[in-house]
């Protein structure tokens, strides 16, 4: 089954931040702050380091929920892992946060293990890649929008741009570095507009 999830701003193979709920075999709920990517059709991915609750749970159940939303509190305490008991439906037998804009209910499909020799941040953990098929998908909100880290890093970098026509040289080197770490990402996660909007801007920094 094909589903639109560009209702709630979600397109092919680019990466959204979102909250991922989970609920443990003896039911407890948990929330924990992850990107996610649209395959296409029904399928959803997701990929965990290896230690966290998220992960326990879904190797347990096989199944999680991602939460639609831009709430910052949200954002924050389900990182913190300490989303408390309000925050979620009453649902026995499932996790969702309660008034969340939108919501996709995920069945695992496949889980490979990987090293993270590949990823910028080094660690020991493995990593989960995680393959799922959707379930359900549900609007609370017809204004439900998913959010892209890219924008975020665009715009941190055009508040930098103002700056750094000003500042010495020590300091616009920290902005350019800043810059080209946003341009990285930019390029893992987001639309081509996005992409050019930030090469647009980076020859603007060239010219200084």
């Amino acid at each position: 089954m094909d589903y639109d999830l560009g209702k709630v701003g979600i397109e092919k193979d680019l990466q959204y931040e979102c909250i991922i709920t989970t609920i443990s075999g003896d039911g407890v709920k948990n929330a924990g702050a992850f990107a996610f990517k649209y395959l296409g059709e029904d399928m959803v991915h997701c990929h965990i380091f290896e230690g966290s609750k998220t992960l326990k749970n879904i190797l347990e159940s096989r199944e999680y929920v991602v939460n639609i939303t831009q709430d910052p509190l949200v954002f924050t305490y389900a990182t913190l892992d300490c989303l408390g008991d309000e925050y979620y439906t009453d649902d026995t037998d499932i996790a969702i946060i309660k008034d969340t804009p939108a919501y996709i209910i995920v069945d695992v499909e496949d889980i490979d293990i990987k090293t993270p020799e590949n990823f910028p941040i080094k660690a020991d953990n493995d990593i989960y890649f995680i393959t799922g098929k959707i379930r359900d998908f549900v609007i609370n909100d017809d204004n439900a929008q998913a959010f892209n880290r890219g924008l975020s890093e665009l715009i941190e970098s055009l508040v930098n741009f103002g700056r750094y026509k000003i500042v010495d040289e020590e300091k616009r080197k920290e902005y350019l570095d800043i810059l080209i770490e946003n341009q990285r990402i930019i390029e893992k996660v987001s639309d081509e507009k996005t992409k050019k909007a930030m090469v647009d801007l980076k020859s603007e920094y060239e010219k200084y």
